[in-house]
């Protein structure tokens, strides 16, 4: 069985090279807070273990109430890490377990007493334990059955320290030479200690490789679906489908060359993000949007019938076409070509889809711009349009609105027929 001094040598070691690690990966990576927080939690950790470790090497006070106060906040910054890493909030039990040990410490019964620092300081742990414990069972990040794991460590480590805690107040111990049960109790600790590490590691590398998935199938401008990110999600879509038929619409921004040279190319990347976000916005469900080109987009959509895809279209076309896009110089007018293929899904194929798609968007393109043309099957068929114009009365702008997509229904069954 270890020593208390080797226990405490061995847990600042351990924790020590965790904090270097974890800050060093933050570092490279900023926008991890979650790293940074478990850095600074380990960091905090090794410290005051290593202050306790040095009792009767330095003063008192340092090697008591500065180190158990470093000590306990790790577990404010670890149940923050928890909050970062799930996209939350920390919430106040973060600070409890410092603030328990500073107003335990107010009486001087506590302060002058062993046993009942002791005592306070397991209190402090328990309720750090339980907290992490309770915050990892409602997040949402990494498997169910790896939470469930870290949920019970440290929901048997919260047991532990309360356990312990209880103890020393009855045994009444003068020092940690006089503490048999607490060698027991730091070996099981370190146990946890490890184990709960171990499996955080695994948490935090599934989450990395998450990460770097999607950044491998996302459009770094946009945030929308690159076009491997599309296929992907193309296929996932055909798979899983519950309606008859697919249809692929292709989006092109017209004269979006003549928007980076004469008004820059941050100006294009304007447009291409208001453009991005508008169609998201409009998306329905079972359906994915993606960046393709340059300024060519593509959605798949799981429909039931041709007139499905025809109505989203119009509507992300006479969106954008009312919607002014701010830039540094001034607001910019921008419209859109589509392309709409349609097939059923048992013989739905992407690549023959993009291809059908891409001749109706020249159909679109060849009459004008600023249309949708729908093919299905060997006809490729033009959506009437019709511009919603300023200074008309609602009434008549609604008017419009109800024909054009009475037009779209008429397209549908002429296809369908």
């Amino acid at each position: 069985m270890i020593d208390v001094k080797t226990a405490f040598l061995l847990w600042v070691i351990q924790a020590g090279t965790l904090a270097i690690l974890l800050l060093a990966i933050w570092l490279h990576g900023r926008d991890q807070r979650h790293f940074l927080w478990f850095g600074i939690g380990f960091a905090a950790h090794a410290t005051g273990l290593g202050l306790v470790g040095a009792r009767g090497n330095i003063p008192d006070f340092v090697s008591i109430h500065v180190a158990n106060i470093t000590s306990l906040f790790a577990f404010s910054a670890w149940i923050t890490a928890i909050s970062a890493l799930d996209r939350r909030r920390a919430p106040f039990a973060a600070w409890l377990p410092p603030l328990i040990w500073i107003v335990g410490n107010l009486l001087p019964q506590v302060r002058e007493t062993f046993a009942l620092r002791v005592s306070t300081y397991n209190l402090a742990a328990a309720i750090g334990f339980l907290s992490l414990a309770v915050l990892i069972t409602k997040a949402s990040f990494s498997s169910r059955r790896y939470r469930i794991m870290l949920s019970a460590i440290w929901a048997t480590q919260a047991m532990s320290s309360l356990t312990f805690g209880i103890f020393v107040i009855f045994r009444q111990p003068k020092g940690f030479q006089d503490n048999i049960l607490g060698l027991w109790m730091g070996t099981v600790a370190l146990v946890g200690f490890i184990t709960a590490i171990v499996i955080l590691a695994k948490m935090l590398m599934d989450r990395s490789e998450e990460r770097l998935q999607a950044l491998v199938r996302t459009d770094p401008l946009t945030g929308v679906l690159n076009r491997r990110g599309f296929s992907e999600a193309y296929q996932r879509i055909h798979d899983e489908a519950p309606s008859p038929a697919l249809a692929l619409l292709i989006f092109d921004l017209d004269h979006f060359k003549q928007v980076n040279d004469e008004h820059g190319h941050q100006a294009g990347d304007q447009v291409l993000l208001e453009f991005s976000a508008l169609c998201r916005s409009l998306l329905p469900q079972r359906a994915a949007f993606g960046r393709t080109g340059g300024e060519e987009f593509a959605a798949v959509l799981a429909i039931s019938e041709p007139r499905d895809a025809a109505l989203f279209a119009e509507t992300v076309r006479m969106a954008l076409a009312e919607k002014p896009i701010s830039t540094e110089l001034k607001p910019l007018s921008i419209t859109t070509s589509i392309g709409i293929a349609v097939s059923p899904l048992a013989g739905a194929k992407l690549e023959q889809l993009m291809s059908d798609a891409d001749s109706a968007l020249y159909v679109s393109k060849s009459q004008g711009r600023n249309r949708t043309s729908v093919k299905a099957g060997a006809r490729i068929v033009t959506v009437p349009t019709a511009r919603l114009e300023t200074g008309v009365a609602v009434d008549e702008q609604v008017d419009r609105q109800v024909a054009i997509l009475k037009r779209i229904a008429a397209v549908a069954t002429s296809l369908d027929s």
